[in-house]
């Protein structure tokens, strides 16, 4: 993928996680400035459409993000997140001084309720689990049916259980991403995973915020990299 159809790529992304609507070629000329016309952005859109990173639901004009395509994003956001050297913000400074004391019911109260998320927290040297924010998560949800819904709450109820397996699957250091059904911790296809171990002594400590598909990639990587 050269840098232009990935720059249309991640637009795509941005504004379909922002809006929740298909996104068209004469939405994107309109807001970027990629060079080049409407009809050739048309033409990089079905490139990437054949290419599995964006769909086109039935009658609509607009493409929407696969599950490759979230993936290529968060990678992307991933890569800027360990590049950048950007000032920590100060809910960020907050949030570090709680997970300095070892907060955890607070600290994913403070998570959840800046990612609109749901966070969770184990300690598993001393078989902890702190989990906040289900009714965020589910508010933030697009839901076609029961049964999608049943899958979460599913996934909310069991993952004390889930968590002492996803944890060596976690990298350290730098957060990582799951994308549906890839999660180690989740099983709806509905739900994205950004997750994180840290090393606190002799104890490792497995964060994960854990939101839809169309959750704010940058802003969870980004206050997960910095606790």
């Amino acid at each position: 993928m050269n840098d232009r159809m990935g720059d249309i790529l991640e637009a795509v992304i941005q504004e379909f996680i922002q809006s929740g609507e298909p996104v068209s070629s004469g939405s994107l000329y309109e807001r970027y400035d990629f060079g080049i016309k409407p009809a050739m952005i048309r033409l990089e859109l079905d490139a990437l459409e054949n290419e599995g990173y964006l769909g086109k639901p039935h009658h609509s004009a607009g493409r929407i993000p696969t599950d490759a395509g979230y993936e290529f994003f968060a990678m992307r956001a991933l890569r800027e997140a360990l590049e950048s050297r950007a000032r920590v913000r100060e809910q960020e400074y907050s949030m570090r001084e709680l997970f300095e004391e070892r907060a955890w019911p607070d600290l994913m109260a403070r998570l959840s309720n800046e990612l609109g998320l749901l966070g969770v927290a184990a300690d598993l040297a001393h078989d902890m689990v702190y989990k906040m924010g289900l009714e965020q998560l589910v508010s933030r949800l697009d839901l076609d049916d029961r049964k999608e819904l049943q899958s979460v709450i599913r996934d909310f109820e069991e993952i004390d259980g889930r968590v002492p397996g996803a944890a060596p699957k976690i990298g350290q250091q730098e957060p990582q991403v799951f994308i549906g059904r890839k999660s180690p911790v989740t099983k709806s296809e509905q739900l994205s995973v950004v997750a994180e171990n840290y090393k606190i002594g002799d104890m490792t400590i497995s964060i994960f915020a854990i939101g839809p598909k169309r959750m704010d990639y940058k802003k969870a990587i980004r206050m997960l990299k910095n606790l």
